[in-house]
């Protein structure tokens, strides 16, 4: 173990957008409610402590990359105007970083914002030991690889050597100056590995594994991708922060929860009680119906006047019928709608001012059956699959009142609801609303918006 050493942090953001084929580059570009670049730095900072992040930003775009990086809170970002290439911007950044050459250093593209924590904290893992001087994060390659030569096929090597890289990659700072320095002027590399690997022999150079879902956003379908890649993340209940865990968050802030009286919307409210929220639950038997406009808007107010504001809402309220849609009543189809997604939507639209004020936070609750359409379950997987988009343009809506709006989508769990469904159903093998409730604080106190995150075993 290294003592004394120091990380820090790199993140290239010179690109212009000509393979996106938009008028603005890409990583401004928002993804489920936030800037791609913003995401980026988020995720390379979650694998921290890191004392300082440099970004080598498009000079074109330097005003507009120092704006839209404005209250990181815990993360000390710079922007520098970055190089005509690559190469040219990383050694911007470098001159630009405050560390010694026993220091570490982590490099990432602004347009790989789905960087997972576990995949930063590999990357740096080696370097601390003392193990590696340059780490490079790889994947393998699941297609056969073809060498071709125009037409012809020359060769098909052995795809178990080979592998893709991604970023980060980290470094002792030191060995990454010395390559910059040894490097013929005027050369250039695609990364910076390939620079300590051409220009300082001896030099120990490991990789550790990357993954599949820390996707670059070149082109429009990449932004899709990402866009699905956010709605298909996950927080395993073992590794969902527990309520005592948010403390600091949670003391004191105002929390109305709508459907708070019963299954998950009670054990949200129980947990928030336990950690020193002020919650006012509402439930079924309200006397105001939040299905409707009035109704909602009733509701809120009488949160608002009860907690005097409101800093977060959630609303868990949902029914379950199961059946084929040509043989179900229309008040059964009525209710789904309205209560799945009349209600979340007016509870929205009513929340906007009472979250503006408190520049707070919206969770609405989807299911694990948003992804699939299934049958017997055609209105209710609808009004799930709505809900996502729901949330996801509410937060490229509100993100500038510094609203956040973000989903939970639990799997199968064990609430009234559930059991009246399937009343044969092993409980035990289900979720418990607390390991949902523990997931949803962990989720609302995270900081990030736009999200949409399964909570499963």
């Amino acid at each position: 173990m290294l003592l004394g050493v120091k990380q820090f942090g790199i993140i290239l953001a010179g690109g212009s957008g000509q393979r996106f084929g938009d008028q603005i580059p890409k990583q401004f570009i928002r993804l489920a409610g936030e800037s791609v670049l913003r995401r980026s730095v988020v995720a390379l900072a979650s694998g921290g402590p890191f004392d300082q992040i440099v970004v080598a930003a498009n000079p074109d775009w330097l005003q507009e990359t120092k704006d839209g990086l404005k209250d990181l809170q815990g993360i000390n970002v710079s922007v520098v105007p970055g190089g005509s290439s690559r190469n040219e911007s990383t050694r911007a950044a470098l001159d630009a970083l405050n560390a010694s050459d026993d220091d570490i250093v982590l490099i990432h593209d602004a347009v790989r914002p789905l960087l997972s924590r576990e995949v930063v904290e590999r990357v740096i893992a080696p370097l601390v030991a003392g193990r590696a001087d340059a780490v490079d994060t790889t994947i393998s390659t699941p297609d056969t690889l073809v060498i071709v030569d125009g037409e012809k096929i020359t060769d098909i090597p052995n795809r178990s050597l080979y592998r893709r890289g991604q970023t980060p990659q980290g470094f002792i700072v030191g060995i990454l100056r010395t390559a910059y320095a040894k490097a013929p002027e005027g050369s250039q590399a695609t990364d910076d590995c390939t620079l300590v690997l051409r220009n300082v022999p001896g030099a120990r150079l490991l990789h550790v594994d990357g993954a599949e879902e820390n996707i670059k956003i070149t082109t429009r379908i990449d932004h899709v991708l990402a866009d699905r890649l956010i709605q298909l993340q996950s927080i395993p209940p073992e590794k969902a922060t527990s309520p005592e865990g948010n403390q600091k968050y949670w003391s004191g802030r105002r929390v109305a929860v709508i459907g708070g009286t019963s299954g998950i919307g009670a054990a949200i409210a129980a947990e928030l009680t336990g950690v020193g929220a002020r919650v006012y639950a509402v439930g079924r038997s309200s006397d105001a119906d939040v299905t409707t406009a009035n109704g909602a808007e009733a509701a809120l107010t009488s949160a608002a006047e009860n907690l005097g504001g409101i800093d977060d809402l959630i609303v868990t309220a949902g029914v379950l019928h199961k059946g084929d849609l040509a043989s179900q009543e229309a008040s059964v189809i009525e209710e789904t709608l309205a209560v799945n997604l009349a209600a979340s939507v007016y509870l929205a639209r009513a929340a906007h001012a009472h979250l503006t004020a408190s520049r707070g936070s919206l969770t609405l609750f989807t299911s694990s059956s948003f992804t699939k359409g299934r049958a017997e379950y055609a209105v209710y997987s609808a009004t799930k699959a709505a809900i996502v988009n729901l949330t996801q343009a509410l937060a490229d809506e509100w993100i500038d009142a510094s609203i956040r709006v973000n989903a939970v989508a639990p799997e199968r769990a064990n609430t009234p609801m559930r059991q009246t469904a399937f009343p044969n159903e092993d409980h035990a093998a289900l979720l418990t609303p607390e390991e949902v409730a523990a997931a949803t604080l962990r989720l609302v106190a995270s900081g990030l918006t736009g999200q949409v995150l399964d909570v499963r075993r």
